[in-house]
């Protein structure tokens, strides 16, 4: 699709009619980025004391929670008064999906849902203004490397296993201007098919999962094909952190920016790498802390977990939410331009390949879309070798006599019928030493 009709005649009109008005967005995310960082501080806060006095006010979740704590919302005036609040677990999450709903919110709202990392199937309501400042913000970081709504994009990700969802994300993804590039068959003969299809869509960038982007970029090279003949503006890798080995890679077989972007399904982006390489952490709408194992701030540079509270989310507020990754704050200055401030993301969600005994690679990420069921409340695979699969379920209360068929059936969909395929049920998975619940873990030597 032509550039000007993906932006102006589609995706703007359709985002309007669903009341994600991402165009109006987009000029005043755009300065903020720029303003002083006691600005971005000062305006980060106000946002702040706004959705944590609406919380208070609305959710009794959230009221009983600050007078167990013994405060009151007008005492928290800034993201140095957070610490006097628990920190809300994705476990408390998916036993108070409800209970954390604004009861008498009036707009409409859209349901997300995420597995991520920790393996849990975590349901999200977002109202339409939360959405489209987060494409706004996603489109910002965009164009620090000259990429535009519009711009047409080969996404390396998830495909969804039942016909109905397949047809919505073919949907999303035509009026988004862009094809898919299925993370779950990363092989010498799907990705030769998918060069030239590739090659004929003329791309602006590539987008995607670490590990997807990185298989492709490596039978491209067994097979002596140069990728630089596409001209992309850059290539994001997202969801998996970026490791040596793969930006080693990048570096040899492809001569445009590669970008790391650090975000989550219920935050949208939280960092974005600038030019100069730094991580700039979206401060002007969310606070983001660093804390230790008693839930106390890190000083700058040292590591501690990540903890979240979106600032534009009435609908479903998430204050001081745990989304199980660590990192490093900064207080490193970046000459790119942007004054937001940096982080160092050092542990990200690691994920890999499934194996098959045919030499087939299955993005892991297949399990959230395969184990990501209604039925399902927490999930854990391993593969023990070759041949063999051990999944972990957590059963949820829709969980009944045909489910584990059914999941069996999806899996198979892309692991064939060889693949040995175990059930275990438990009542929690066990964590990590870091508490972490890790979704896949590969014993198969690479």
């Amino acid at each position: 699709m032509n550039k000007f009709i993906a932006k102006h005649l589609v995706y703007y009109p359709i985002q309007y009619v669903r009341g994600q008005k991402v165009k109006e967005y987009l000029p005043q995310v755009k300065g903020l980025q720029f303003l002083a960082m006691d600005e971005i501080n000062g305006l980060r806060d106000k946002k702040l004391r706004s959705i944590i006095n609406h919380a208070y006010t609305n959710i009794p979740f959230y009221k009983e929670r600050f007078e167990k704590a013994g405060v009151q919302p007008e005492e928290i005036k800034g993201i140095g008064d957070l610490n006097r609040l628990p920190v809300l677990s994705k476990r408390e999450v998916l036993e108070n999906e409800k209970a954390l709903l604004s009861p008498n919110f009036q707009k409409k709202l859209y349901t997300r849902k995420t597995g991520g990392s920790t393996g849990m199937t975590l349901h999200f309501e977002r109202e339409s203004d939360a959405l489209a400042l987060n494409d706004a913000i996603m489109y910002r970081c965009y164009e620090w490397y000259r990429i535009d709504i519009g711009d047409r994009q080969v996404r390396f990700w998830g495909v969804p296993v039942t016909r109905k969802l397949r047809w919505e994300e073919e949907r999303k993804d035509w009026i988004l201007n862009r094809i898919r590039v299925s993370a779950f068959d990363i092989s010498k003969t799907s990705c030769m098919k998918q060069y030239e299809r590739i090659r004929k869509f003329k791309p602006a960038y590539f987008y995607g999962y670490t590990t997807a982007i990185y298989g492709f970029c490596l039978f491209m090279k067994e097979v002596g094909i140069n990728l630089n003949d596409l001209n992309l503006k850059a290539v994001i890798c997202t969801a998996e952190k970026m490791y040596p080995h793969h930006s080693k890679l990048f570096a040899e077989v492809l001569e445009c920016p590669i970008v790391d972007e650090y975000g989550s399904g219920e935050n949208g982006i939280i960092a974005f790498q600038c030019k100069k390489g730094n991580m700039h952490m979206m401060s002007d709408h969310m606070c983001i802390e660093f804390l230790d194992e008693e839930n106390k701030p890190v000083e700058l540079g040292e590591l501690g977990r990540i903890v979240i509270t979106d600032l534009s989310s009435y609908a479903m507020p998430l204050i001081r939410y745990d989304i199980a990754d660590m990192g490093r704050p900064s207080n490193k200055k970046c000459s790119c331009g942007v004054n937001l401030p940096l982080m160092e993301i050092v542990e990200g969600r690691k994920e890999d390949f499934i194996r098959t005994k045919e030499g087939k690679l299955v993005h892991a990420a297949y399990l959230c879309y395969t184990l990501k069921d209604d039925s399902v409340n927490e999930f854990k695979m391993y593969q023990r070798d070759i041949n063999t699969l051990f999944v972990q379920i957590v059963k949820s209360p829709s969980f009944n006599s045909t489910s584990e068929k059914i999941l069996d059936q999806k899996l198979r969909t892309a692991l064939g019928n060889e693949m040995r395929i175990t059930f275990e049920y438990l009542d929690r998975i066990p964590r990590e030493v870091s508490g972490k619940l890790r979704y896949f873990v590969s014993e198969v030597s690479n």
